[in-house]
């Protein structure tokens, strides 16, 4: 059982690097080919320079390998199963011990019939491969039928490896000396080197035994290390102390996720048929654990370690008769037991001292209702409990499951990402959903820069099988968005509304994207709507002339004079109403709209009927800024009067007399004609005027007035009116007349 590739994304940095140092060394590289270019792969290895590589072809090779600290990659042709390595018990079969970093790549091989080197610094243990304080590439090799004190499979001794996709099966405890750890694999480190970080991940660990002591049937770790122990298949691993399937006693925090832990058994002297933990792992997270054994009875995790160690999305179910956790009997303080399905069909599913976790944290007690447990399908079936029950802040979960699909889905249809318990994420069971976001684009109307738009509408809907999970709504640029969506998800059958408003900041053509991500089940996927629209300069009210003095006009005349509006904004103005105040009046010329950049005249007509300075105000009300908008208006009306000089005379009958006549101009220079007639005459009197029509203009003018009488003019004395008539305006003065 091999990693799925996709979960290997969790390596990127290292393959990268791997990657990156083989290419950049292209250029430079040979191959040496075994058997035809060197007699022995340890001769090729010994030929070979850094960025090399060994190929290896089909066949057996009895032969016990040292990389000797070289970056180079030895690979077979044929693949692990044609290519055989045989370490004929004369040593360990492949050593690491100066200083290899992850160029250093052993690929591809069955490794065989090691036996841990009795020297320092292996000193029995590593019989398949030993690593000290180096941190090769070992991936696609099985290792198999060795024999070594500890570390039997592979002894990783300090350094960050990359163990990766290799089957570790059937190597078996053996050796000069007694009761080391890790029938499988151990990583180990010490004091005076920074702690051991391999990367164990998408191995097949099975078959192993320490059956004559130690710890770790398939893996152990000891002493300063902190290994990444991820998505490995750990079977059938038997061990005489603790942990048949995992030993974890280390003074550093392993992370152990997404294993498959099964069939393992603790010995005699131990507990912990699948995991025993003694040291304080930094998690132990999503792994299924089942029908592993203990000499004790601790068939799935025997935890020794007291303090709060997160122990997360478990499956740990109980052989028959055997209990499922036991906790450490000294300890007062436990792990943080969360979000585990524990369960024991015929045995304490957990330890007396530890049974509050069963009803606490997210724990629960139920079958899991895997598929076929008893063929190696431990995958959930869809109505599983364990569906959508884990915590999705569990330390070091993966991205992918152990099968390389998607993890935190939403496997019950309930529009909630939840990640499963165990190793496997159960896809919608009901299909993916399938999503469209339209229309595809939204373009809005010109806008006034700073000002809303109305709402335009996108339309979210599932017609597939199963709830698209969001995962947030994203709008870019001058737009802004409201919806009537759940803040979870849209289930199959439904649809809901993104209400867009465009709102520009500047001028021009604006873009953006509403989109929204999320995960139909399968994988993630983010439908968008791309959105534009245009900006525009507010309308802006330019007059041509802020005041007008219309100047003197004599009443009863009217002049006009013309304003200029012009918009010089972008954006269309909108003019409401113009108006003004007597004795002006306003003609207005624009229209209800005036589009950016045009112009439009209003013409004023000024009309006095009474002398003197007249003022008011054209006031413009409209859309732009400032409104409303006006202009200052004056004018003076001129008037006239008449006066007579003297103002009473006297004369015989049949003589004349003459008046002087003053025509005077009023608040200004008043220019239009005055006509000066006379009324209230004695008979058979008359009156005459030289001349009979004056302009007053601004300084006044005269006439003389001559009045005259006859024989038959009765005598008497009489008021003779004087009137000067100017258009429909007249004004009088009078003289007091005798005649004798």
């Amino acid at each position: 059982m091999s990693l799925p590739r996709l979960a290997t994304r969790l390596l990127c940095c290292h393959i990268t690097a791997i990657l990156f140092l083989f290419a950049a060394g292209a250029s430079a590289q040979t191959t040496i080919n075994v058997p035809a270019d060197q007699p022995t792969i340890q001769a090729a290895i010994n030929a070979a320079s850094n960025g090399d590589t060994v190929l290896v072809a089909p066949g057996t090779y009895v032969e016990n390998l040292n990389f000797n600290g070289k970056a180079i990659t030895v690979t077979s042709s044929g693949g692990a199963a044609l290519t055989v390595v045989d370490g004929n018990s004369a040593g360990t079969v492949v050593t690491f011990e100066n200083n290899e970093g992850a160029n250093s790549v052993l690929n591809g091989f069955t490794l065989q019939n090691g036996l841990g080197t009795n020297s320092f610094p292996a000193w029995g243990w590593g019989g398949g491969i030993f690593i000290y304080y180096a941190s090769p590439t070992i991936s696609n090799n099985v290792i198999r039928g060795n024999r070594a004190v500890g570390g039997v499979g592979i002894e990783i001794q300090g350094g960050s490896a990359v163990i990766r996709d290799n089957t570790i099966t059937g190597n078996t405890w053996g050796g000069s000396s007694c009761c080391g750890d890790g029938g499988g694999i151990e990583v180990r480190g010490d004091d005076s080197h920074p702690a051991a970080r391999p990367l164990i991940i998408g191995n097949t660990i099975t078959n192993n035994t320490m059956n004559g002591g130690g710890d770790g049937g398939g893996i152990a770790t000891s002493y300063f290390s902190a290994p990444i122990i991820q998505n490995n298949y750990i079977a059938g691993n038997s061990v005489y102390n603790y942990g048949g399937g995992i030993s974890l006693d280390s003074y550093y925090a392993p992370k152990v996720v997404q294993n498959i832990i099964v069939n393992n058994h603790a010995g005699g002297g131990g507990s912990g048929g699948g995991m025993s933990i003694w040291s304080a792992p930094e998690s132990v997270a999503n792994n299924t654990i089942a029908g592993n054994t203990a000499w004790d009875g601790s068939s799935g995790m025997f935890v020794l370690v007291s303090g709060m160690i997160p122990i997360t999305n478990n499956i740990v179910v109980a052989a028959p008769g055997q209990n499922a956790v036991v906790c450490s009997p000294f300890s007062s303080t436990f792990a943080n037991f969360s979000h585990n399905d524990v369960i024991a069909p015929s045995g304490q599913t957990w330890s007396s001292n530890c049974a509050s976790f069963a009803q606490s944290n997210g724990n629960i007690s139920a079958d899991p209702q895997f598929v076929d447990s008893a063929n190696g399908n431990y995958r959930l079936q869809s109505s599983s409990p364990g569906i959508d029950a884990g915590d999705n802040t569990a330390t070091g979960l993966p991205q992918q499951d152990y099968a390389g699909n998607l993890r935190v889905l939403d496997g019950n249809n309930d529009c909630a990402a939840t990640v499963d318990l165990g190793v496997y994420e159960l896809p919608n069971p009901v299909g993916p959903a399938n999503v469209t976001l339209s229309p595809g684009s939204l373009s809005f109307p010109n806008q006034v820069i700073g000002t809303s738009s109305f709402t335009q509408t996108a339309t979210l809907t599932n017609t597939g099988g199963g709830c698209f999970v969001f995962a947030g709504t994203q709008i870019t640029g001058d737009f802004s968005q409201k919806n009537t969506c759940s803040s979870v998800g849209l289930p199959y059958g439904y649809s809901c509304v993104y209400n867009v408003t465009f709102t520009p900041t500047a001028a021009g053509t604006r873009i953006g994207t509403l989109t929204v991500p999320g995960s139909d089940g399968v994988s993630k996927i983010a439908p968008t709507v791309s959105l534009s629209g245009t900006g525009l300069t507010p309308p802006a009210v330019s007059l041509s002339s802020t005041s007008i003095n219309f100047g003197y006009l004599s009443l009863g005349g009217n002049t006009a004079q013309t304003v200029t509006l012009t918009n010089t904004g972008q954006a269309s103005l909108n003019v409401f109403s113009v108006v003004t105040n007597y004795p002006f009046a306003a003609y207005n010329y624009c229209p209800a709209s005036l589009a950016g950049g045009a112009s439009c005249s209003i013409t004023v007509v000024f009309t006095p009927t009474v002398a003197g300075l007249s003022s008011g105000l054209l006031s413009i009300a409209d859309s732009a800024s400032g409104s409303p908008h006006t202009v200052s208006l004056s004018g003076t009306g001129t008037d006239f009067s008449v006066s007579a000089s003297p103002t009473s005379g006297t004369v015989r009958r049949s003589q004349s007399i003459q008046f002087t006549v003053t025509v005077t101009p009023v608040a200004g220079p008043y220019n239009p004609g005055v006509t000066l007639s006379c009324s209230g005459l004695p008979s058979y009197g008359g009156c005459t005027f030289s001349p009979a029509t004056v302009v007053p203009g601004a300084t006044g003018a005269k006439s003389v007035l001559t009045v005259s009488t006859t024989a038959k003019t009765p005598r008497g004395t009489y008021t003779v009116w004087i009137v000067g008539q100017s258009g429909s305006f007249q004004h009088t003065a009078s003289i007091s007349l005798t005649v004798k």
